[in-house]
């Protein structure tokens, strides 16, 4: 019997990894909203997703067939990984593929863009500009070169922005509890305590996974111990700061900006649609000192290629390993 398989990043899931997954059995190349997802689960043997869609206990619950979920993500708080470990589904990623990541710099390289476009007020100027206004004065920004650039988690990207941030000629520290020293030295990094890096970073770059240690890590306290012409730019999980308290920092000035990829409610948009009212969002329409992107980091052409073949690989070797199974 042909294995059934759900791929929910859709028609533009990469060709060659097409061919890889349709020699695996019948695909269904969709994008299903939540409450489609919960009703066509039932029918499929693996599923390859990216973001967007929860597979939560209601989801796997109703996954009898399900033997394998691929993610095309590192992060995993898109899918309750206990419940699928107690019903005896695998979860393959691309979390600690080192090599194949080191070759995925995307979101570091987006992370570079949101700092230039929030201390320079790109967005702004050009929104100034579509008005008819040629008024330089109004945009006066600021340079990086031989300010401090805090880079709290030394991972893959952390080290790809220490390493762009030396490229700007900026001062890194960073802080990461499980990187020793002798790596931030291979990349031009000085190891500091979260504490001296909030208070000397001119630049805070977050590149740590969200985790019950990490969740709401910069909050009212993190704020208060940050410089008041101090930016933060996160490219990682939204829950990672306590976005109540942000609107807070950002109000009061104890910040001078905030620039993210990622906001922590992003899981339950539905249909890719911000609901009204956002707090953060409706906060961004009116001032200049808040830039949100819609989880685009990883989301390049080249990057969407690699990793799409790279997962559709990855089934495949998984498939083959436990073909019984099927």
């Amino acid at each position: 019997m042909s294995r059934k398989i759900l791929n929910t990043i859709g028609e533009v899931f990469a060709s060659e990894a097409k061919t890889i997954l349709d020699k695996l059995g019948s695909v269904d190349y969709r994008i299903p909203t939540q409450s489609e997802l919960e009703a066509i689960i039932a029918d499929h043997e693996i599923a390859v997703i990216g973001l967007g869609l929860v597979f939560n206990k209601n989801v796997l619950d109703k996954a009898t067939r399900l033997k394998v979920i691929a993610t095309a993500t590192t992060g995993l708080d898109h899918i309750d990984l206990s419940r699928a470990k107690e019903l005896g589904i695998e979860v393959l990623s691309l979390k600690g593929e080192t090599e194949f990541l080191n070759s995925i710099t995307g979101t570091a390289e987006l992370g570079w863009g949101l700092i230039l476009d929030l201390w320079r007020k790109m967005p702004w100027a050009f929104d100034s500009v579509k008005q008819g206004e040629w008024k330089r004065e109004k945009f006066a920004g600021f340079n990086l070169y031989e300010k401090n650039l805090g880079v709290v988690g030394l991972g893959r990207l952390g080290r790809w922005m220490a390493k762009y941030g030396r490229a700007f000629g900026m001062v890194v520290v960073f802080c990461d509890p499980n990187v020793d020293e002798s790596v931030g030295r291979e990349v031009g990094a000085q190891k500091v305590s979260f504490d001296k890096l909030l208070a000397m970073s001119d630049v805070v770059s977050i590149n740590v996974d969200l985790s019950p240690k990490t969740e709401n890590l910069f909050s009212a306290e993190t704020f208060k111990k940050m410089k008041s012409n101090a930016i933060l730019i996160n490219t990682s999980r939204g829950k990672i700061v306590d976005e109540k308290d942000l609107l807070v920092a950002l109000q009061e000035k104890m910040i001078a900006g905030y620039a993210t990829d990622v906001l922590a409610d992003e899981t339950s948009f539905i249909g890719g649609i911000i609901p009204d009212g956002h707090p953060l969002v409706e906060y961004s329409k009116n001032n200049k000192n808040l830039i949100i992107v819609p989880h685009i980091g990883g989301m390049t052409i080249d990057s969407r290629i690699k990793t799409d073949i790279f997962i559709a690989k990855k089934v495949a070797k998984f498939a083959t390993i436990l073909d019984p199974v099927f």
